[in-house]
């Protein structure tokens, strides 16, 4: 179910929820009480479900009508703060209406959010126009509306075609996180009516997820078969761009110190300590505990710049008085740093946990090298003001869980039990 298409809809039913009343609201509105009648009466007939009880006493909001009205709440108050032009002082005596102060978030609808996408997809008028299947002109107006209720330009206009300026670029912000919002609100009435449904977005960091999340996954999609999930990878800074425009809920993985923004929260899960992973049958696999310094000169594997685990490298080897080795292998993949130690005798800083089958099986081994670093947090990060629909609820209490069992903090990874290999630094 896409809401999205309702918008001007629900901002009449969200007004209605705050007022208590088709007439109140429809001052707060500066609109007819005839037409937010009918707006709140199509949408009951879009969303197939009663949103308010009537009675001469003004309108209650039934369950359903209360999480639509608080995600249209919510969305809407998104673009208000990415309005430069919203006034500060409410323009409205319920709370829940802030974001009338905000021409833009009180005026903009499906048709501004499409022609303005479009825009940024296709960087022209004209592209935009046959991607809508709509004339240039009517973008050309549309473009126009939007950045009449903007209170200023959008893009950068050049021979070239269109490129996003600062008040845009805020725009396609807050109008992502909005439709993410509306989305929610569609699986909010799912759930509501006995369907837990919807679509999850996960994005993992390499070397960090180990065996939980596809343990967590397969649990939730057995119990909830409607659920549709997704899982991407890719660098940090990729996943937390997409994570921040609503591209993807959730992102799993090797914490940030300090966290990267203010509008994200992190969650810890447990703790991971690296350790150095060689082949079977390695040289210095049957070698007495060993030191890095023993390792310096050996051809690493060495993970991603500005990452954790190479601050973990780095911590490692300025514990013993040494300079990091400075290889020129890079890999962000843990499928070719595994790949690379097997076919040959260089080594890695890895966390056992995430090559628990590999060690079982016998493929890679743990050195037995003291390695001193602050341990890693693996966790969830999500946007500060996620409010999670109930199937992303239910896959986060799934991932929390799995991830009790493969390790709560301050407990040792298993692999590192049967040996002082590891010593956390102070």
């Amino acid at each position: 179910m896409d809401l999205a298409p309702l918008l001007r809809k629900l901002r009449a039913v969200q007004a209605v929820a705050a007022a208590g009343s088709t007439v109140d609201a429809a001052q707060g509105l500066h609109a007819s009480q005839s037409s937010v009648v009918r707006a709140v009466r199509d949408a009951e007939a879009a969303l197939g479900a009663a949103l308010f009880e009537r009675s001469s006493r003004g309108m209650v909001p039934t369950a359903v009508g209360r999480l639509v009205a608080q995600r249209v709440a919510r969305a809407l108050e998104l673009i208000a703060q990415a309005d430069a032009h919203a006034t500060r002082a409410p323009r409205s005596p319920w709370p829940a209406l802030a974001w009338q102060r905000s021409r833009l978030a009180s005026g903009i609808g499906h048709r501004h959010v499409r022609t303005f996408l479009a825009l940024v997809d296709g960087g022209s008028e004209s592209r935009a126009s046959q991607a809508l299947g709509v004339s240039q002109s009517a973008v050309h107006q549309t473009l126009a509306q939007a950045e009449h209720l903007a209170g200023e330009p959008l893009f950068y206009r050049a021979r070239a075609g269109l490129r996003l300026n600062d008040a845009g670029q805020a725009l396609l912000k807050a109008v992502k996180l909005m439709l993410a919002e509306l989305a929610h609100a569609a699986d909010d009435i799912a759930s509501a009516q006995g369907t837990m449904r919807g679509r999850a977005v996960i994005g993992t960091l390499p070397f960090s997820t180990g065996l939980f999340v596809p343990r967590a996954l397969d649990r939730v999609l057995a119990s909830h078969p409607d659920l549709e999930v997704t899982v991407v990878d890719g660098t940090y800074a990729t996943l937390l761009h997409q994570l921040r425009y609503a591209e993807i809920d959730v992102i799993v993985g090797a914490l940030r110190d300090p966290p990267p923004a203010d509008d994200v929260r992190q969650e810890t899960l447990f703790d991971d300590r690296l350790a150095v992973v060689a082949r079977r049958g390695h040289p210095l696999a049957g070698r007495a505990p060993l030191r890095l310094r023993d390792l310096a000169r050996r051809a690493w594997v060495l993970p991603m710049p500005g990452t954790p685990a190479q601050a973990a490298f780095d911590q490692a080897f300025a514990a013993e008085g040494l300079a990091a080795p400075q290889e020129r292998l890079r890999v962000n993949s843990t499928m070719m740093m595994q790949a690379l130690l097997y076919d040959s005798d260089r080594v890695a800083l890895m966390s056992p946990r995430h090559l628990e089958r590999e060690i079982a099986a016998g493929l890679l081994t743990v050195l037995p090298v003291v390695v001193q670093h602050a341990p890693r947090l693996i966790g969830m990060t999500t946007r500060a003001d996620y409010l999670p629909p109930p199937g992303m609820r239910v896959l986060l209490d799934s991932l929390r869980a799995a991830a009790r069992e493969v390790g709560t903090a301050g407990q040792p990874a298993p692999a590192l039990a049967r040996g002082d290999w590891y010593k956390q630094s102070a």
